[in-house]
């Protein structure tokens, strides 16, 4: 499941919005028990980014806020991915596009597209 969420972070980042949803439904295909509501909740953000990029807003903000709402139970970090810069990075996608659907001379900012990450672990001797 490690390689999974790696090569998801990894191709979000990269902005390959589509090979994240891949990876991240592969990952929820794994998944069992509290695993699976966060993969689901990955996967919502995915797809929340795939339709942003393909300008389809209304099912972008829907996709994120669901995100949003799975992502938020599992605290600070979750298995080594830092939940809370997820979240803070989709809720601030989520006010651009209301921004921009309620303005339409707006444009969405990129610059404000998140970049997910792994906690830093501690090298311990």
């Amino acid at each position: 499941m490690d390689n999974i969420l790696h090569k998801t972070i990894n191709a979000f980042n990269r902005r390959d919005y589509i090979e994240a949803v891949r990876q991240s439904s592969e990952g929820l295909a794994l998944a069992k028990g509290r695993d699976e509501a966060f993969w689901m909740g990955l996967l919502d953000a995915c797809e929340g980014y795939e339709h942003l990029a393909g300008n389809r807003m209304l099912k972008a903000e829907t996709k994120l806020v669901a995100s949003m709402q799975k992502l938020r139970n599992f605290g600070f970090r979750y298995n080594d991915f830092e939940v809370t810069a997820a979240l803070a990075g989709i809720r601030g996608a989520v006010e651009e596009i209301r921004a921009v659907r309620m303005d339409p001379k707006k444009i969405f900012d990129v610059s404000l597209l998140p970049q997910l990450r792994l906690a830093a672990k501690a090298d311990i001797h």
